[in-house]
């Protein structure tokens, strides 16, 4: 399986402008829950959001939008089971 940024190359390979790993920004992930423990280490926890919860955001300029709903193969939240994601893409 890929990871998420894996598959965010991948997309951004296919979109025929010779795009790679440095046209690509840092990741927001919104609702994974991953918790520095005492001597730094990252874990991974249950996520704090619930159903229906959302994230609204607005670009300034235009832009390419790449999401990616992959589980982690040594994650344990959801039970290794991905919800799905709903997007609305509006003109202001």
């Amino acid at each position: 399986m890929h990871s998420c940024r894996d598959s965010f190359l991948l997309c951004v390979a296919h979109q025929g402008e010779g795009w790679g790993k440095r046209d690509l920004t840092h990741n927001i992930n919104f609702f994974m829950n991953v918790p520095v423990t005492s001597n730094g280490d990252l874990t991974f926890a249950d996520g704090v959001s619930e159903p229906g919860k959302y994230v609204e955001l607005k670009a300034e300029r235009d832009v390419v939008v790449v999401i990616s709903n992959c589980p982690q193969l040594n994650n344990p939240c959801n039970a290794y089971n991905p919800t799905p994601i709903r997007l609305m893409i509006w003109n202001s």
